[in-house]
């Protein structure tokens, strides 16, 4: 039953992935009037140790559109630094208010189909800390700041911006498992603010909203299918807003294992599974 449920969510994830079509995303929209739209969003996510306080985390995306505005391929990498002295609760026991700090650039190139094609450097500071809730619930948040340098091949030079994003996320799991196959299924949930600081013009604003499955395999291998809903305003000279609907994939390849570790054992998974609320 195990390997059959297995299966069957695999093929699931399949079927959703390629039988939704894209449309245009957040970051680099054209000057067209497009104000409702689909996206795809597929990452593969990698995790290297450095030690057993800080190890690189990269993400490899592909992002498309429908109808057909662009393309686009995006390699990020990010250091995360365990928080070990700094702004801890004096309470016996208890853990850091900041979790983690994560410092890290990337690379994303845009394809567009009726404009000259996008490229961006981004550069990325952030910080994960816990809001203190009711009993065995945590709200898990993560803020960080992106400069973002980018340059349309057109003998423009680059533009730039600056962004300031907020998420604020939860995963919940079962305690009982009355199917082998739920052992590893949990739900993602999480909301995020982008906010320009220094705009230019292919930036907009927006709030996400990101409800979404998952499953972690005995193997450490995990799998998220969300379901993205994005509230975008000031997009281009011709659009005031944007309503956007993403069917995204993430994979996580196995964690690194380390002894004695210093945090959670999920200290820099995008979800909180393991210390997540858990449901009767």
């Amino acid at each position: 039953m195990y390997d059959s449920g297995m299966k069957y969510l695999l093929r699931i994830c399949a079927v959703l992935l390629f039988l939704t079509q894209a449309v245009v995303a957040q970051d680099s929209i054209v000057d067209q009037e497009v104000q409702v739209n689909e996206q795809a969003w597929l990452d593969y996510n990698i995790k290297s140790l450095t030690n057993k306080s800080r190890f690189l985390s990269t993400q490899i995306g592909f992002r498309t559109i429908y109808p057909s505005v662009y393309n686009r391929y995006l390699a990020i990498s990010t250091l995360n630094l365990r928080a070990k002295r700094w702004f801890k609760s004096k309470k016996e026991g208890s853990e850091p208010f900041i979790r983690s700090y994560h410092l890290g650039t990337g690379t994303i190139y845009t394809r567009n189909y009726n404009e000259t094609d996008n490229f961006e450097l981004r550069f990325i500071q952030g910080v994960k800390f816990n809001i203190p809730t009711i009993k065995d619930f945590k709200l898990y948040n993560y803020t960080r700041l992106e400069e973002r340098f980018q340059t349309a091949f057109d003998g423009d030079g680059w533009e730039t911006g600056f962004r300031l994003r907020h998420r604020v996320s939860i995963a919940i799991s079962w305690k009982k498992h009355y199917l082998n196959f739920t052992k590893g299924l949990y739900f993602p949930i999480s909301a995020e603010i982008f906010l320009n600081l220094r705009k230019a013009g292919q930036f907009n604003d927006l709030i996400r909203l990101s409800p979404g499955i998952g499953y972690k395999f005995d193997s450490g291998l995990k799998l998220e299918l969300y379901t993205i809903y994005n509230l975008s305003r000031n997009i281009t000279a011709t659009n005031d807003a944007s309503n956007d609907f993403i069917l995204r994939l993430r994979i996580y390849q196995k964690s690194p294992q380390i002894d004695a570790p210093l945090a959670p054992e999920n200290e820099f998974d995008e979800t909180e599974e393991d210390s997540s609320p858990k449901l009767p």
